[in-house]
C-alpha cells in the first residue's frame, strides 16, 4: 500500500492567516493533498514513523506563496524594449509593447512563457498563481484554446492556478466573443475536474476603458459570472478614470458597479486612483483589491481600514514575489510621507489577504498552514539569526527572509522542489534555451 503521508520538519512554522502563529521546533503532517496536523516535532515524529520524511533542518517553514495578480506571458517581455508613445497612458498601449506582445503570442509561446516563470517562482516558494492571460490571436484568428496551454504548464509543474482570458473590444467583435467563449469553456472544464483540484477559472476583463457597454452587459449575462468571478485591471492610471468620467461615471469602479460586476468573487487589480465613494462600493460588495508595485501605490492603508480584502501580486515582470515585496512598504512610506507608515500592512497583504483571496476559488483553504488546508508549503533556506516570534516576524521578512530561496517546495501534497532542485523530468537548461528562442522569434514579429 502506497504511503501517502509526508512529515515535514523540524523547523520554525509560520502559519500565515489572521493569527499568523509562529511555532518553534515544530513540523507538519501532510496526507494526500492536505495538511492533517501541525505540532511539536518530536511528538509528530514519534506518532508518524512510517511517514515519508522531508528534512527542514531547523529552517523556516511557511505556506506556499500566492501571486494574486500576474501575467505569466509577460516573462517574454522582460528584455524587449520598444520605441513608442507615453507609457504613462494605458490607452496608448495598442501602439506599444504590451499589446504587440499579446497579439503576437502563438501556441508554444503561451506554454513556454508560463513554464519558465513558474519554475523560477517555485524556487522562491511560490505555489499559486491568479493569472490574467491575453493572446487574442493564439491560433491565427482566435484565442480559443489559449488557456489550455497555460493550464498545461500548471499541470505539468504541479502548481496551483486560477486562470482567465482577458476580454476587450480592442480586436473586433469576433475576437471579443471568442474571448468570452474561452472563459466559459475553461470554467466548465475546471468545474468538471480538469487539473485535479489545482486549476480553477474566472472571467477576465482587460479594463473598463477597453470594454463597451455591450461587452460589459454580455459578461454580466453569463450564467457563470457570479460563481466564477471577474478579474479586471481597474483605476491603474488616470486615463482609465478619465475614460469612465467621460461616460458619465465617477470613476472606473463606479462604471463596473453600474453593470453589477462587483461581487465577492471580483478581483480589482491595481486601484491606484479611487474616490471615497468607490472605496465604499468595493467594501460593500466584498470585492478584493490586488496591489503591485509595477503600476504605482494604491492606498492600501485606507482600503484595509474599510475592511477591504487586499492582496499582492507582481504583474510577472518578476517571478519573485518576496523580492518585489520590500518595495511595497517603501511606497507606502512615500505615499503617506511618514517613515513608519506601511510597515505591517504590506505584510498582511501577503499573510492574510492573498490566502483569503485565493481560497475563494478553490475547494479547500489555500495559503495557510492549518489542518484541512491544501498542503502547499515552502521550506525557506533561512535560519533565523535572532528569535523569530509573532512580534518580530515583519522584521525578519523584510530584512532577510525575502531574499531567501526555497530549500523545498510542496504543492497539493507533492514535493516539487527538493534541496533547491526541480524534481521530475524537466530539463531546465533545455527549456530555458527553447524559451529564449521563442522569445526572440516573438520579438522579431513585433518590432
Amino acid at each position: 500500500m502506497k504511503n501517502n503521508k509526508l512529515l515535514i520538519g523540524p523547523g520554525t512554522v509560520v502559519t500565515f492567516g489572521k493569527e499568523n502563529k509562529i511555532l518553534q521546533s515544530s513540523g507538519i503532517l501532510v496526507e494526500d493533498d492536505e495538511i492533517k496536523e501541525i505540532g511539536e516535532w518530536k511528538e509528530l515524529e514519534e506518532k508518524n514513523k512510517s511517514a515519508m520524511m522531508l528534512d527542514a533542518d531547523g529552517r523556516v517553514i511557511m505556506p506556499g506563496l500566492i501571486n494574486a495578480h500576474t501575467h505569466l506571458y509577460n516573462s517574454f517581455a522582460r528584455w524587449i524594449s520598444m520605441p513608442g508613445e507615453d507609457s504613462n497612458n494605458l490607452q496608448n498601449i495598442p501602439d506599444k509593447l504590451q499589446s504587440k506582445l499579446e497579439r503576437a503570442l502563438q501556441v508554444e509561446d503561451c506554454y513556454l512563457s508560463a513554464v519558465v516563470p513558474i519554475i523560477q517562482g517555485l524556487k522562491k516558494g511560490v505555489t499559486t498563481y491568479i493569472d490574467h492571460h491575453c493572446s487574442p490571436f493564439y491560433r491565427d484568428t482566435t484565442p480559443l484554446g489559449c488557456l489550455d496551454e497555460v493550464g498545461q504548464a500548471v499541470i505539468d509543474l504541479g502548481v496551483r492556478a486560477c486562470l482567465c482570458c482577458e476580454v476587450s473590444d480592442r480586436d473586433g467583435e469576433m475576437i471579443t466573443l471568442s474571448e468570452i467563449s474561452e472563459n466559459e469553456r475553461f470554467i466548465e472544464m475546471t468545474r468538471s475536474g480538469h487539473g485535479g483540484g489545482r486549476l480553477s477559472s474566472m472571467i477576465g476583463l482587460h479594463s473598463q476603458f477597453t470594454c463597451s457597454d455591450e461587452t460589459l452587459e454580455a459578461v454580466r449575462q453569463l450564467d457563470s459570472y457570479e460563481k466564477a468571478g471577474i478579474h479586471v485591471h481597474c483605476a491603474e492610471t488616470l486615463s482609465d478614470v478619465e475614460d469612465a468620467r467621460s461616460r458619465g461615471f465617477e470613476g472606473a469602479v463606479a462604471r463596473l458597479a453600474e453593470f453589477n460586476l462587483l461581487t465577492e468573487k471580483t478581483i480589482l487589480a491595481n486601484c491606484v486612483h479611487l474616490t471615497e465613494k468607490e472605496i465604499e462600493l468595493i467594501s460593500n460588495s466584498s470585492s478584493a483589491v490586488v496591489y503591485q508595485n509595477a503600476v504605482g501605490a494604491a492606498d492600501i492603508i485606507k482600503l484595509m481600514k474599510k475592511e477591504i480584502t487586499v492582496g499582492v501580486g507582481t504583474d510577472e515582470i518578476s517571478p519573485n514575489l518576496l523580492g518585489d515585496f520590500k518595495t511595497s512598504a517603501g511606497l507606502q512610506h512615500h505615499k503617506k510621507k511618514y517613515s513608519h507608515a506601511g510597515l505591517s500592512e504590506p505584510i498582511k497583504l501577503l499573510t492574510e489577504g492573498n490566502p483569503a483571496i485565493a481560497s475563494r476559488y478553490f475547494e479547500k483553504p489555500v495559503g495557510m498552514i492549518e489542518a484541512g488546508s491544501y498542503a502547499d508549503i515552502a521550506v525557506m533556506d533561512y535560519y533565523p539569526p535572532t528569535h523569530l516570534a509573532k512580534e518580530s516576524f515583519d522584521e525578519h521578512l523584510l530584512s532577510e527572509l525575502l531574499n531567501s530561496d526555497a530549500m523545498h517546495t510542496i504543492c497539493h501534497g507533492k514535493v516539487i522542489i527538493k534541496d533547491k532542485k526541480l524534481k521530475g523530468n524537466f530539463d531546465e537548461e533545455a527549456l530555458s534555451e527553447l524559451a529564449k528562442e521563442h522569445a526572440e522569434d516573438l520579438r522579431q514579429r513585433i518590432i
